[in-house]
């Protein structure tokens, strides 16, 4: 019975120990993976909560969101405009806000798509749903 725990400690040991290099990655561990993707409404994974003009958009709309280290990220709306069908928005600046003991990027700014149109935008992403509120201007 004393052999048998001790084969099943040294088998549970190595997992006990696994870690994370810290160093390979800047000094930080890779968390961006968790929020990169694209989210829709209506996805369960990852949720896309966002209107325009105070209007939900279409369930065809679609936000796909990257950052490697919550300081700096990218989104490209898909059909989020009508007429309009991808519209990337890159060097977004991201800001980490704790609240509740839960940690979200929030985001804003202002984008020119051409010369009649353009909008600004704010919201922000927690593991698992993005939300933003968009305001067009003509």
């Amino acid at each position: 019975m004393t052999k048998y725990f001790l084969l099943i400690l040294f088998c549970l040991i190595p997992m006990t120990f696994t870690s994370c290099n810290d160093d390979e990655n800047g000094g930080g561990i890779e968390l961006g993976n968790y929020l990169n993707g694209t989210y829709a409404p209506g996805n369960e994974k990852n949720l896309l909560s966002a209107t325009i003009d105070g209007e939900t958009v279409s369930g065809d709309a679609s936000v796909t969101f990257r950052t490697g280290d919550f300081k700096t990220g990218s989104m490209t709306l898909d059909n989020v405009f009508e007429g309009y069908q991808s519209i990337e928005i890159d060097n977004l600046p991201l800001t980490e806000v704790t609240e509740d003991g839960y940690t979200r990027l929030t985001f804003s700014g202002k984008k020119t798509v051409d010369d009649t149109f353009g909008f600004s935008y704010s919201g922000y992403i927690v593991y698992g749903n993005l939300y933003i509120e968009i305001t067009t201007t003509h």
